[in-house]
């Protein structure tokens, strides 16, 4: 029940008007009480965690459940590091503007930099991914993830030795079943198909 993109060095925004840097060393997860401390920055040094904590709230600390949509503040990150599970999660469209993963903590979570496993996903929504710099992807047991396998994350490495491992998604005979639309099929990480050129 995690997805964790390991992506640590995040840069928020389009590059116009002021800049604002910001660190998360001292929040162990995205909440409802510390989500709007990262609205408007430009600049994210650190980690970004969306666990299953993040959207069932924390009754002791009295921390209200928080929604997906709510995600939304980071829509203008360009490079980053994310884990949890929703019935609304259903995408990381939320980094859709997400260009790079630096994965420099890596190591801490098993050689993973992007690591999206037993969540909710149904689609990954990346668009904007062109490079991972550092650390190995892992994209396993997610029963609603469609098309998963068609991604040429190697496309997307910058090193001989990093990996893709991706299983134990959802078949692509379901998928096809699921869907009126059999286009959709290359469309799990990008879109317009960027990856397979």
């Amino acid at each position: 029940m995690m997805i964790r993109l390991v992506i640590v060095v995040l840069m928020l925004g389009s590059g116009q008007g002021q800049s604002k840097e910001c660190k998360t060393n001292n929040i162990d997860y995205i909440n409802n009480s510390n989500l709007v401390k990262l609205s408007g920055c430009t600049k994210i040094i650190g980690n970004i965690n969306v666990v299953e904590a993040s959207f069932e709230g924390d009754p002791y600390l009295n921390i209200p459940a928080l929604h997906p949509y709510q995600l939304d503040v980071f829509k203008s990150v360009k490079e980053i590091t994310v884990q949890g599970k929703h019935k609304d999660f259903k995408d990381l469209s939320f980094l859709g503007n997400l260009t790079t993963i630096y994965g420099r903590g890596s190591k801490r979570y098993q050689g993973a930099s992007l690591s999206v496993a037993y969540s909710s996903i149904e689609a990954l929504n990346l668009s904007s991914l062109k490079r991972i710099r550092n650390g190995n992807v892992v994209i396993a047991f997610n029963d609603r993830l469609c098309y998963a396998d068609t991604v040429k994350f190697t496309n997307l490495f910058r090193r001989k030795e990093q990996q893709a491992t991706v299983v134990k998604n959802r078949s692509k005979l379901e998928c096809d079943i699921g869907r009126c639309d059999v286009s959709a099929n290359e469309a799990t990480l990008h879109p317009n198909n960027n990856l397979k050129k």
